[in-house]
């Protein structure tokens, strides 16, 4: 099936802790909104001692303990969301609200959670799974049904959380290794492997049918792509955070913020896109 994209381009439930004892780190910035991140640092139930913590859409959630100088002493994420040794834990560490649980002492001394920063809801997984598919032979999606053209993705490498695709109306898309993987807001996917980059040189490139995709840095350092076909040459299009995708009726691109240029043909072979020059 060929995929449609339209683009020319509560409550918390902790053990052992009751809601209203969570805290919450601070709201995330303008800039880690658009990457589906959130940070904070909170002091360490051991004096002296910080913890960072980092919320992400495309990893789940991790929490670092760090000494005075910055040197890491422990730290606690989707592999292993808790280290009673140095108490530190994470509740619900891929969820849409992680709650991060410290303790000096062990036995019967209460825990002190935090709210990790919350994520907008372009980046929190949610709505009804519906299937899991197998992308090769280490990685898999989780495909997601939010509303009749709302679809998430969640893309897992080796049984860990890699990356998370939001398609709400328009296409979305991730890019791992040398996988793609585009999700439509119908719920439809479309795989495949080549890509260029990271950091591709600007400059054309063609893909498998001979169609180009001219590459570009604006001043800011973000990346953009345009896509010219036999129908002629789209606008250019950003990816200033989140990969953006681009198609014309046999040619998708995907492009991400840090110059990952993937590109598919239908009906031919697919190629990492060939650098033509600049």
């Amino acid at each position: 099936m060929r995929i449609a994209l339209r683009a020319a381009v509560t409550l918390l439930t902790l053990t052992g802790v009751g809601a209203a004892t969570v805290t919450t780190a601070g709201a995330t910035t303008k800039a880690e909104s658009a990457l589906c991140i959130g940070t904070a640092t909170v002091p360490s139930a051991y004096g002296g001692l910080k913890v960072r913590l980092f919320n992400s859409a495309d990893e789940g959630a991790s929490a670092t303990l760090v000494d005075k100088k910055g040197a890491v002493v422990a730290r606690v994420d989707q592999s292993k969301p808790a280290n009673l040794s140095v108490g530190i834990r994470i509740n619900g560490v891929l969820s849409a609200k992680p709650v991060f649980q410290q303790r000096s002492q062990g036995g019967s001394t209460p825990w002190k959670s935090v709210a990790f920063p919350a994520l907008t809801v372009s980046c929190t997984q949610k709505g009804k799974l519906v299937r899991t598919e197998r992308l090769d032979a280490h990685q898999s999606a989780q495909i997601f049904k939010v509303a009749g053209q709302h679809y998430q993705a969640r893309v897992f490498k080796d049984g860990k959380l890699v990356s998370f695709v939001d398609a709400d109306v328009r296409s979305g898309a991730a890019v791992v290794g040398n996988r793609t993987l585009v999700l439509d807001s119908a719920g439809h996917t479309l795989t495949w492997t080549g890509v260029a980059g990271p950091n591709a040189r600007q400059g054309r490139y063609r893909l498998a049918n001979g169609d180009k995709v001219k590459l570009v840095r604006d001043k800011n350092k973000v990346y953009g792509a345009q896509l010219t076909t036999g129908h002629g040459t789209f606008p250019l299009a950003y990816a200033p955070a989140r990969p953006v995708v681009l198609q014309d009726d046999n040619t998708i691109v995907v492009l991400t913020g840090n110059g990952l240029l993937s590109g598919y043909a239908y009906g031919r072979t697919q190629k990492t896109p060939v650098y033509l020059g600049a």
